[in-house]
């Protein structure tokens, strides 16, 4: 399973593109040649179907502590800053992480890790979507104030959202958090398994082909 978050995993005339399907399909043809079907959900029903053992695998999941007991984690596969965004005219500005607490609507997708970290660290403030799109969306027409993303991802995601204007968007204040990506797969899958993915995604990394796939939807001279 996955959720529609380009250049991560997306659909493109009917069929699933990006960084994470690419590994994903690699790391199977190494094991065994099979390359399984992926399906897009929206990401808190692929999340829910995850926990209740009605899919094996979901991706691209970030790992924090609470997820660590839940799921299993094969990676990490990429990594990103994560700062939040404001619609270019705003007022708002912020030197701290507190700042962002007192903004009157944060927009974020129920059940990621934008909501849970942020849920976490004590913000009160936030507005939850079906979908990161539906977040930029809520922002460009002035009904929240800020929505997190990361540094490297967003300019990609909005190229495959084009009915969005990144050019009405800026970035605002420090990082937020640091997140890792991962496959992730239910609690009751076998550790043998997981173990196998590991190994196969260490050996794409050693051999180079992690590293061309990277490359492949993140050219290192376009990454800000």
């Amino acid at each position: 399973m996955a959720e529609e978050y380009p250049p991560y995993s997306y659909l493109q005339d009917g069929k699933p593109k990006g960084l994470f399907i690419d590994l994903v399909h690699r790391i199977q043809e190494k094991l065994d040649g099979e390359c399984s079907e992926v399906k897009f959900y929206p990401w808190a029903r692929g999340y829910k179907k995850l926990q209740a053992g009605e899919g094996d695998v979901l991706f691209p999941m970030c790992m924090t502590t609470e997820r660590s007991t839940m799921f299993k984690f094969v990676g990490p596969v990429f990594w990103d800053d994560i700062y939040f965004y404001r619609k270019k005219g705003s007022n708002i500005e912020l030197k701290n992480f507190d700042d962002a607490k007192k903004v009157g609507k944060i927009a974020v997708t129920r059940y990621d890790v934008f909501h849970q970290n942020l849920a976490s660290m004590g913000y009160t403030n936030l507005d939850f979507s079906a979908s990161p799109k539906f977040d930029f969306m809520k922002l460009l027409r002035d009904r929240v104030d800020l929505v997190p993303m990361g540094r490297k991802v967003i300019s990609y995601f909005f190229e495959r959202n084009p009915e969005l204007d990144f050019n009405m968007l800026e970035r605002v204040g420090p990082p937020v958090f640091f997140t890792s990506n991962y496959i992730a797969f239910s609690i009751d899958t076998p550790d043998e398994i997981v173990r196998k993915w590991q190994r196969a995604l260490e050996q794409l990394k050693k051999e180079g082909e992690w590293l061309e796939i990277v490359d492949k939807y993140f050219p290192p001279d376009s990454v800000d």
